[in-house]
């Protein structure tokens, strides 16, 4: 999870970083609001003032929510992923051009990672409890994971184009296609792009694990983001990222988790969607920063997935900054790419 470094505030993001004697410059006007939406939360700040105050904002924020919601949730039954989980057949089922595009796009990120972004994980994350249905106080069987894995995979589904329309063809009736995964970093680039287009230039917007900000906060220094400490009970931050005008994401696999009433085992939320079973691994944390939360966001699962080594590796391979949290003997190791550096000084001041 991502937020932020002053006055212990989840929802005071952007904080100075000078010394005493800066504290007699001038701040600004700052419209700022949080909600909730898609499950979580989102926070939004605005230098200057938004032109329709807090009202204004959260109405445009909200607007962008809703064409998000209305294209991907699972769980609104007019949504119109929704609707196409519905659809129990292995013939073509038209879908929007702009569904169509986060499919594409969500499944060329995950065979980049080797597949393990996986937005037909859905009956695995359901069947470990994680899901919409109730949490389990049992493990499920070899048998059940087997079971479902037959319909987990990139290949499981197939996008058609003719005629100028999009079409999805499932492998399988029983084949679900989930982009929760890209539900925050979607929600931030919305209203991100939609603030600059009304020309704000100063912003930043939280939603849950991602953030996109542009310029910088009311004390005239550049946005940043804490990466939470995986092993603390209460939030508190690890380390300070500095956004520079990128996006952030982060994925954590320490506060989602179920135990196994009768054997005593913890269960992580991530899923390797090529085993069908919790990761193992003692990777707490990913965070990537990249030009869009959407793509942030998107990577960073399947990154958590394949834990700390590969996903450096992957980093560094691809020119990518991405930074990892570790349990090793019972202590955080905190590593990052070379290219995640620059995000780690928060010093500087714009003029």
């Amino acid at each position: 999870m991502l937020f932020s470094l002053c006055c212990g505030s989840l929802w005071n993001t952007g904080c100075d970083n000078g010394s005493p004697s800066d504290a007699s410059d001038k701040t600004q006007t700052v419209t700022k609001i949080q909600g909730k939406t898609m499950g979580t939360f989102y926070a939004i700040k605005v230098v200057g003032g938004y032109k329709g105050g807090e009202d204004g904002l959260r109405n445009l924020a909200e607007s962008c929510f809703k064409e998000i919601v209305d294209k991907i949730s699972t769980f609104d039954k007019h949504a119109e992923l929704y609707r196409l989980n519905e659809h129990f057949s292995t013939e073509p089922y038209e879908i929007s051009d702009g569904l169509s595009k986060i499919i594409q796009d969500t499944a060329y990120i995950g065979h980049r990672i080797e597949n393990a972004t996986d937005i037909t994980v859905g009956p695995l994350v359901n069947l470990w409890g994680f899901g919409k249905d109730k949490r389990l106080e049992k493990a499920p069987s070899d048998e059940e994971v087997s079971a479902t894995l037959k319909y987990v995979g990139l290949d499981k589904f197939e996008l058609r184009f003719d005629n100028g329309k999009s079409y999805l063809i499932k492998s399988d009736p029983h084949v679900q296609i989930d982009l929760a995964t890209v539900g925050e970093g979607l929600g931030a680039d919305a209203v991100a792009k939609k603030l600059l287009f009304e020309g704000y230039q100063n912003f930043m917007v939280n939603v849950a694990g991602a953030s996109r900000s542009y310029g910088v906060n009311d004390k005239g220094y550049k946005w940043k983001v804490g990466i939470e400490d995986p092993t603390s009970p209460a939030p508190k931050v690890f380390a300070p990222v500095c956004t520079l005008d990128k996006a952030v994401a982060t994925a954590g696999s320490y506060r989602n988790f179920f135990k196994d009433d009768t054997t005593g085992k913890v269960y992580s939320h991530a899923i390797d969607p090529k085993t069908g079973y919790p990761v193992s691994h003692h990777t707490l944390s990913v965070t990537v920063i990249a030009e869009s939360a959407y793509e942030a966001d998107a990577l960073d699962t399947g990154l958590l997935v394949l834990g700390a080594d590969k996903a450096l590796l992957w980093g560094r391979e691809n020119n990518y900054a991405v930074a990892t949290i570790e349990l090793v003997d019972g202590k955080t190791v905190f590593r990052y790419t070379d290219m995640f550096k620059p995000f780690l000084d928060c010093g500087a001041k714009t003029n």
